[in-house]
């Protein structure tokens, strides 16, 4: 008897859990149609398109630009350890 209870009980289980899932699966649909609603809008707007456009050429001039500050940084650090590695050179011969 408590072998028949156990089996009702995970059936309600499952029934809830493929409840939960038909939740979720409508719950994806209604995402899916409001962003291809979204993206009728940006493709029917003009003004949009260039906006995404100007922000798309933003980023890319701006990772440009640290990419360039990021090399030059790379140097600076470059020549410090070089300056460093001279001044420990020096001061080791004066200890000679």
């Amino acid at each position: 008897m408590a072998n028949s209870e156990s089996k009702t009980s995970g059936l309600l289980k499952m029934e809830e859990a493929i409840a939960k899932l038909d939740e979720i699966l409508i719950g994806f649909k209604q995402n899916l149609c409001g962003l291809h609603q979204k993206i009728e809008i940006i493709d029917s707007k003009p003004e949009l398109q260039r906006s995404i456009k100007n922000y798309k050429k933003d980023a890319e001039k701006r990772a440009s630009e640290l990419e360039a500050e990021v090399k030059w940084l790379g140097e600076e650090l470059k020549a410090i350890r070089m300056l460093l590695g001279l001044k420990l050179q020096n001061g080791n011969s004066d200890k000679s």
